[in-house]
């Protein structure tokens, strides 16, 4: 076979370029083990709408664990130890750990959200909206829904987070409901703002249409005559509220 020039230069150029890739590889292999983590930036996404944990915290946090990313090799870090560590959190609800080409670790990462404060006996805990149970927490200052009595923790995560999800988005009974308590889980009551008249609920199931009944009598104007002066509001039974003083 007689090799033509052209057939030359295109062989010497294949050489070269190839010759050339392996080089980069080897070139950015050595410069990545070498590289240092140049910095953490860490952006906590609902910050705007509350802040149980701040940045501060999880850069001590990872210190004392000896997962701080600065200044250390990029190819000694993980990034999964880094997301692990972080969601154990109990005030995270997600993180995300990721490292950029620069050298920068890049955490973003979601607050939980207490819907209840439970204290039943010695027992006190905070119930999420992922219905997941939390410690309590001097840095959550936003009110919750307090539930207290003889409350189980089933309860808590079923019917009484369905109640509190639903006053959450509910202004007009958000208002006017202080707290819950919880005798048994056919007896409870809610407490009720701003003079603490009880209002009986029985079990918990069907409160939406034992308070959408109550609402259609307070919007009628009976509150405007002596509702007020009841220390208790039955609403157990259909088609009836009863007060008593």
């Amino acid at each position: 076979m007689k090799w033509s020039v052209k057939n030359i230069l295109i062989w010497l150029m294949s050489v070269v370029v190839v010759g050339y890739l392996v080089g980069m590889g080897i070139w950015s292999s050595r410069r990545t083990n070498n590289q240092l983590c140049s910095a953490m930036e860490i952006t906590i996404t609902d910050v705007a709408l509350r802040q149980y944990v701040t940045a501060e915290e999880i850069q001590l946090m990872l210190q004392g664990k000896g997962l701080y990313p600065v200044n250390k090799p990029i190819s000694g870090i993980s990034t999964q130890s880094i997301e692990g560590a972080i969601q154990s959190h109990p005030m995270v609800r997600r993180a995300e750990v990721y490292m950029t080409q620069a050298g920068t670790v890049c955490v973003r990462l979601s607050q939980r959200i207490p819907l209840l404060r439970i204290v039943s006996g010695d027992d006190s805990y905070f119930i999420d909206s992922d219905r997941t149970r939390m410690p309590i927490s001097e840095s959550v200052t936003t009110p919750v829904l307090l539930v207290e009595g003889n409350v189980g923790e089933r309860m808590a995560r079923e019917e009484l987070t369905d109640l509190a999800q639903w006053l959450y988005n509910n202004r007009y009974w958000q208002e006017k409901i202080a707290s819950v308590f919880v005798v048994n889980p056919k007896m409870v009551y809610l407490v009720q703002k701003p003079d603490g008249a009880h209002l009986i609920l029985g079990e918990v199931s069907g409160f939406r249409r034992k308070l959408g009944k109550l609402r259609t009598l307070y919007d009628k104007g009976f509150d405007q005559i002596g509702w007020q002066t009841y220390r208790e509001i039955d609403l157990r039974y259909t088609g009836q509220v009863i007060g008593r003083k």
